[in-house]
């Protein structure tokens, strides 16, 4: 639904957008508990250029011959341009509604976060070999990473006014204690190769990576450890009003999310890798061959640092249109249209600053199928169609979606592929 969610969530999808709506229901359902396990999955990447198809075309074979056109078709896509990827796994999400005391929610998320970019120089070097009475530069090339596991603790209530245009005043609040699992950061890339005429190479400049994880060297391993800790803050409101019309409901939510910090406290250190050097004799076979060993690596430890979490306010509104009024006997909800503002305020561990809009619909048919779409404008991905399908057997409940059409009609030609799926149960 266009990301939508400030308004429209309900109980465990809440978590982590609004927690004031983990007490909130699909209408007609009065469930008291709803979990979730394993099956709640989501991933996206975002790309200029890198698809299945241009794997498949240029880098998929093992001796990959590459014309003229390819060579130049890559070097003209994929140079400085920054690719992400994100993936999060709800390992257990639940809601219990204990009525007046209020809802109370508990999950547990691992997500995985990773962008890379090459220059343009390195491409040329890669794509064509050195020329002579040159200078390579990889500066813009980079690599960052990061691996978290949330545990989220959330808590809802509301408040009914009498004799009011508001219906209910629904707020929350979320303490997330945070485990930083693998930390990867190009903090510097300057190095620079320089060939002339004489068959000479040189080398200047450096790389540095900071690196924050469960093992001594930059290697990646599953473990249910941790690298670092830090605690996350949620905070959020929903209003709802009745008396637009009969037959209109519209929800009013505000959210705060991810204020805090993660500190990386196990195998911190700095990776500087030197790139002062010379050959001034490629054809000697010695130089050669020890070409692998010019860059120089030293790892440094450092002291533990800090990041922020990636903050953002939200703030929107959902029309609910049924097919009676209020309180009538069988109203059904026929549909929903839903409006988004999305704000992030820091850039690190993946966030944004840019905002975008999302605006998403919902149609009923009956009080099982609901198709769904959207559009998200701005943000990292300028402008984007999505799709999605919930089913609601009654205990059991599947939400399908994409962030992208592209990504269900042209899988292999898209470069922003988006899906997700959740399976969760009602009791």
């Amino acid at each position: 639904m266009g990301s939508t969610s400030v308004s429209n969530t309900t109980d465990i999808d809440a978590l982590g957008l609004n927690p004031a709506n983990i007490m909130m229901q699909r209408h007609g359902t009065n469930g008291k508990f709803y979990f979730s396990m394993i099956v709640n999955t989501g991933l996206q990447t975002k790309s200029k250029y890198l698809s299945v198809d241009f794997y498949n075309s240029y880098l998929a074979a093992e001796n990959q011959v590459l014309t003229d056109q390819d060579k130049s078709k890559i070097l003209n896509e994929a140079s400085d341009e920054i690719s992400y990827g994100i993936a999060s796994f709800r390992v257990f999400g639940a809601v219990l509604n204990a009525g007046a005391p209020g809802s109370f929610g508990l999950s547990i998320d691992e997500t995985f976060r990773g962008n890379f970019a090459i220059a343009r120089d390195v491409f040329d070097l890669a794509l064509y070999g050195n020329v002579p009475d040159r200078t390579y530069s990889a500066l813009g090339t980079k690599a960052d990473g990061y691996w978290v596991r949330e545990i989220n603790l959330s808590y809802a209530n509301m408040i009914r006014p009498k004799k009011s245009f508001i219906d209910r005043f629904s707020f929350g609040v979320a303490v997330k204690p945070q485990f930083g699992i693998y930390y990867l950061e190009t903090k510097e890339n300057n190095l620079t190769i320089t060939t002339n005429s004489q068959a000479q190479i040189f080398g200047t400049g450096n790389i540095t990576l900071l690196y924050s994880g469960l093992t001594d060297e930059i290697n990646f391993k599953f473990s249910t450890q941790n690298s670092g800790f830090g605690l996350g803050f949620d905070a959020g409101a929903n209003v709802g009003i009745k008396t637009l019309a009969k037959n209109l409901y519209l929800d009013l939510g505000f959210s705060v999310t991810d204020i805090g910090y993660v500190s990386w406290t196990k195998n911190t250190a700095n990776y500087f890798y030197d790139g002062n050097f010379a050959i001034t004799d490629i054809t000697d076979p010695a130089q050669r061959d020890s070409l692998k060993n010019y860059l120089k690596e030293t790892k440094t430890p450092v002291a533990s640092f800090t990041n922020s979490l990636p903050t953002q306010f939200r703030l929107g509104g959902t029309l609910r249109i049924f097919s009676g009024a209020h309180g009538s006997k069988d109203n059904h909800e026929m549909g929903s249209i839903s409006l988004d503002y999305v704000q992030g305020i820091s850039e690190n561990l993946g966030g944004s600053t840019k905002p975008y809009v999302g605006l998403g619909f919902e149609y009923n048919i009956g009080k099982v199928v609901s198709p769904r779409a959207g559009f998200v404008f701005g943000g990292e991905v300028d402008f984007l169609a999505t799709l999605g399908l919930g089913i609601d057997t009654g205990p059991v409940i599947i939400d399908l979606g994409t962030g992208n059409i592209a990504s269900i009609f042209t899988p292999k030609t898209t470069t922003k592929l988006s899906f997700g799926l959740d399976l969760k149960f009602r009791i």
